[in-house]
C-alpha cells in the first residue's frame, strides 16, 4: 500500500512538472515573440519613413534639374571620368 502511494506521488510529480515547464516555456516564448514583433513593427516603420525622406529628396533634385537650365549631372551614375578609376 505504502509502495503504490509513493509510486502515484513521483507520477503526479512528473506529470505536474511536465505540465508547469509547458506552460512556463509557453509564457517565455509568447514574451519572446511578442518582443521580436514589437522590434520588427519599429523597424519597418523607420524604413517606411527612410523611404519617404528618400522620395522627398529624389522630388527636390527632379524640381532643381527642371529650375537649372543646362548640362544636368546624372546623380544616378558615378562619373566616368578616368581620373577617377587611377590606383595608386
Amino acid at each position: 500500500m505504502n509502495l503504490l502511494l509513493v509510486h502515484a506521488f513521483t507520477w503526479v510529480t512528473v506529470v505536474l512538472t511536465g505540465l508547469i515547464a509547458l506552460i512556463l516555456g509557453f509564457i517565455i516564448k509568447s514574451a519572446i515573440i511578442y518582443k521580436q514583433r514589437k522590434k520588427i513593427l519599429h523597424l519597418e516603420d523607420e524604413m517606411l519613413g527612410n523611404h519617404s525622406r528618400i522620395l522627398e529628396l529624389e522630388q527636390v533634385i527632379a524640381e532643381l534639374r527642371k529650375e537649372k537650365p543646362g548640362p544636368q549631372q546624372d546623380y544616378d551614375r558615378p562619373s566616368s571620368r578616368k581620373d577617377q578609376l587611377r590606383v595608386s
